[in-house]
């Protein structure tokens, strides 16, 4: 007789998310990507990645 793992009904779940999808415009979420992406500038933190064409992704 197999030896099954009883199911437990507490287990997590892994479900996929695009987070492009849910930002959606007006909301206060879609304002931060926004200004994240478009509005700040981020080339201060660039030196700390120098892996373009050596390593891994950062």
């Amino acid at each position: 007789m197999p030896n099954f793992i009883p199911y437990d009904l507490n287990q997590s779940e892994m479900v996929v998310i695009n987070y492009l999808d849910q930002l959606q415009p007006g909301t206060f979420e879609y304002a931060i990507h926004h200004l994240i992406e478009h509005r700040l500038d981020l080339s201060v933190f660039f030196p700390d990645y120098q892996n373009d064409t050596t390593g891994c992704s950062a």
